[in-house]
């Protein structure tokens, strides 16, 4: 199965999923997925994964300057959208976008990671 697919099925498989996808903290996209409606949105998920890129990128540099080691998850919760990054080797992380609205935060990180474990199987 090719990585493309098991964004999708991420998508699919979690209420109110918007994206999913994996970036590098060299602050670029490797794939992306969006959920069909996310265009209807007043949101520019599109921005959302260079974004989500540089927020690892960052978060991962800060955490190495404290000396707590390398970071594995970030969350990010705003008004609109539950937004996770997890790692999947140094230096590329999954990521999920899901409605704050509808958002389970237990849910959405089980299915990233087992999204994580798909692509690293992929991989």
């Amino acid at each position: 199965m090719n990585v493309t697919a098991i964004l999708n099925d991420t998508i699919a498989s979690v209420k109110g999923a918007q994206f999913a996808g994996i970036v590098g903290t060299d602050g670029l996209s490797v794939a992306m997925a969006y959920h069909p409606a996310a265009t209807e949105l007043d949101l520019d998920v599109e921005l959302a994964e260079l974004e989500l890129a540089e927020l690892t990128s960052r978060a991962t540099a800060a955490a190495g300057r404290i000396g707590a080691g390398y970071m594995r998850d970030l969350v990010i919760e705003t008004d609109a959208l539950l937004m996770l990054a997890t790692q999947i080797i140094p230096g590329y992380y999954g990521v999920l976008g899901v409605l704050s609205e509808i958002a389970n935060l237990g849910k959405a990180r089980f299915a990233l990671q087992a999204m994580i474990e798909r692509v690293r199987t992929e991989l």
